[in-house]
């Protein structure tokens, strides 16, 4: 039997994954702060009051660096075969990873507004309202993430166009953050701020998705047309 055609090498999905993480050093500063847990409005108030500032950033960095997410899967569907099935499943990961970047600045987006009524002396009762929806939206947020990477990691295998051991890492890396994910939501447990080990998935994620874009990448170099052998 016949080996596999290499996937269709692009630059997307590796520019994809580094403007995404650019959130780590870019965002992560300004939305590292914890909310007070159990919750208690005079705390919450105050907590949400001091970071106005920081939450308005997040919210609107977030906005522009996960869009890198989107990319990543666009180049990585773009890779792979057009094949029914795997073609079906590269749909199914690209419709997964917009819902949760669209899922993840609405989230971003309520933290801010709770901020902003908390300096601005609100309701506390709508302030926790607010964050309790940000909560709520959280925990839609990381199953999206986890059924593109599994979507995707699964495509990977069955197209045999990939290095097996990155296509079994992003599917084991996807049920894992499925199962975690449910696990969570039954548990009324996020995964920013609860147990430590339920976003460990989220490690696998980055590294199969850099992994990924690299495998991509290096097939956009080094690739130049034969040129005739002289007479």
């Amino acid at each position: 039997m016949d080996e596999a055609a290499p996937p269709a090498g692009n630059r997307l999905a590796l520019a994809g994954a580094i403007w995404y993480l650019l959130e780590i050093p870019i965002l992560f500063p300004f939305s590292s702060a914890t909310s007070p847990s159990p919750v208690k409005t005079a705390e919450l108030v105050a907590f949400y009051s001091a970071q106005k500032s920081n939450l308005l950033i997040g919210a609107a960095g977030a906005s522009v660096v996960l869009l890198g997410r989107i990319a990543f899967s666009a180049g990585a569907r773009a890779s792979l075969s057009r094949t029914a099935g795997v073609r079906a499943l590269a749909d199914l990961a690209l419709g997964s990873m917009v819902l949760s970047v669209v899922l993840e600045i609405g989230m971003t987006a309520l933290f801010a507004a709770a901020g902003r009524m908390a300096a601005d002396h609100g309701d506390p009762a709508g302030i926790v309202a607010l964050h309790y929806a940000a909560e709520t939206v959280g925990f839609a947020l990381f199953p999206a993430i986890a059924v593109a990477v599994a979507a995707t990691a699964l495509a990977q295998v069955i197209s045999a166009q990939f290095p097996r051991w990155l296509g079994w890492l992003g599917l084991v890396t996807g049920v894992a953050g499925i199962a975690s994910s449910a696990f969570g939501v039954a548990t009324a447990q996020s995964l920013v701020g609860g147990p430590p080990g339920l976003g460990l998935w989220i490690f696998g994620f980055w590294i199969w998705m850099v992994a990924t874009g690299i495998v991509l990448f290096r097939l956009t170099i080094g690739r130049h047309p034969a040129r005739p052998e002289p007479a």
